[in-house]
């Protein structure tokens, strides 16, 4: 009798509860797509990267740097400039900097020495970086756009031996260093306002501390701030890529903590 029940019951198509088990299915393929639709749209910035790559490996710098940790360096224009900012805090802050020699001494290389593509480089740096002096220092500010992609966390492969030379410059110094990062509050790709963006900034300054420390500086002399898009340059749409941004600052800390 309940054999025949059953066959009966399921003539028709499904069983009795059949109806059950398929608005089950169908609830899960809906959280399904929505818990992916949420994962698309909610995409990390710090996962946007321009090679594929992870991480700023030894390897890549070292390509970079020549066959000595800081290979390329050139005295003649670097060790003068070193004993200047050594000497910089008790100069009035009425002088002024010539920024352009300051850059060229910096990022100036012997063009039989250099690795290729160093000529792009060094045009990136005379237009995306500026030097000059604040309550907190001498500040060494990078574009965004000359370090890294919009979003992404990796140092342009071409830009990494801006750092190389900047680090030769560290080299010769005892000031301490602050990296300070700052995003485009503006870009969706930077994190906007959020708090993306401050891990955006975050992953930034280790980045470069990461470059510097695997070409021999001390990573005990950095200190990093993340500020986000917090302050911002300008709010002007068509000039808000100056918002995201690096600053490199030379600084003394109080003197009752100064050991230089």
């Amino acid at each position: 009798m309940a054999v025949r029940r059953l066959a009966a019951d399921t003539q028709g198509g499904l069983p009795p509860d059949g109806w059950l088990v398929t608005f089950s299915d169908m609830v899960t393929l809906l959280l399904t797509f929505f818990v992916l639709i949420i994962a698309i749209t909610s995409i990390d910035p710090k996962s946007i990267v321009p090679d594929g790559t992870d991480e700023v490996t030894e390897e890549r710098i070292r390509a970079v740097a020549g066959p000595g940790a800081l290979g390329f360096s050139n005295p003649s224009l670097v060790d003068p400039l070193a004993a200047f900012v050594e000497g910089l805090d008790s100069l009035p802050p009425e002088v002024g900097l010539n920024q352009d020699e300051i850059k060229s001494a910096v990022f100036q290389l012997d063009p039989d020495t250099a690795p290729p593509g160093f000529r792009e480089a060094a045009e990136a740096a005379a237009a995306g970086v500026s030097v000059f002096r604040d309550e907190r220092g001498l500040v060494f500010r990078w574009d965004g756009r000359v370090l890294f992609p919009e979003g992404g966390i990796l140092v342009r492969e071409e830009m990494l031996i801006l750092l190389v030379r900047m680090a030769e410059l560290l080299d010769r110094l005892t000031l301490p260093v602050s990296l300070e990062c700052h995003t485009d509050p503006l870009s969706d790709y930077e994190g906007g306002e959020g708090p993306l963006s401050y891990s955006l900034a975050a992953e930034r300054a280790k980045t470069v501390l990461n470059v510097f420390t695997e070409l021999g500086l001390n990573g005990s002399r950095f200190r990093l701030g993340a500020y986000g898009g917090a302050r911002p340059e300008t709010l002007d749409p068509a000039r808000s890529y100056e918002n995201s941004r690096l600053e490199l600052v030379l600084y003394r800390p109080p003197r009752s903590s100064w050991k230089g």
